[in-house]
């Protein structure tokens, strides 16, 4: 692999408006789409909404067809919490709040932490990286 600077795919020039047919003519771009994650047959009817509910965040946070059991085991884990609050208003062992919280994370829809690359916060960065250097007010 040569060092620098790395070639941009012929679809984002193209999207740009910058491809040049002379020179990227002989570039292949693969893409492999991320397959929905697959319902398993065993889920329960209260599990099958939760499912139906959180499919569409879970497929904008990048979860593919390999995550379908761990999905299936969060919504299996979230109709039983649910459940419990609706039975009799009473929460549910902490055991399972752990549970759906490790999922969630996993699963990238716990919150800002959990999102866009695992990173944390709001994903934006100081406009000036410099501002801190140099000589400080002294008081």
């Amino acid at each position: 692999m040569r060092p620098g600077r790395k070639p941009e795919t012929p679809s984002t020039k193209e999207a740009r408006g910058t491809l040049k047919p002379y020179r990227d003519s002989g570039k292949v771009e693969i893409c492999v789409p991320g397959d929905p994650p697959v319902m398993p047959d065993y889920l329960t009817a209260g599990a099958i909404d939760v499912w139906q509910e959180v499919l569409p965040r879970v497929m904008a946070a990048g979860v593919s067809e390999v995550d379908s059991a761990m999905l299936a085991r969060y919504c299996s884990t979230e109709a039983i919490v649910r459940e419990t609050f609706r039975a009799d208003g009473a929460p549910p062992p902490a055991a399972y709040l752990t549970m759906l919280r490790q999922y969630e994370e996993l699963l990238r829809i716990a919150g800002p932490k959990s999102r866009v690359g695992g990173g944390g916060g709001d994903g934006a960065k100081p406009a000036n990286r410099f501002a801190r250097n140099g000589s400080r007010n002294r008081a």
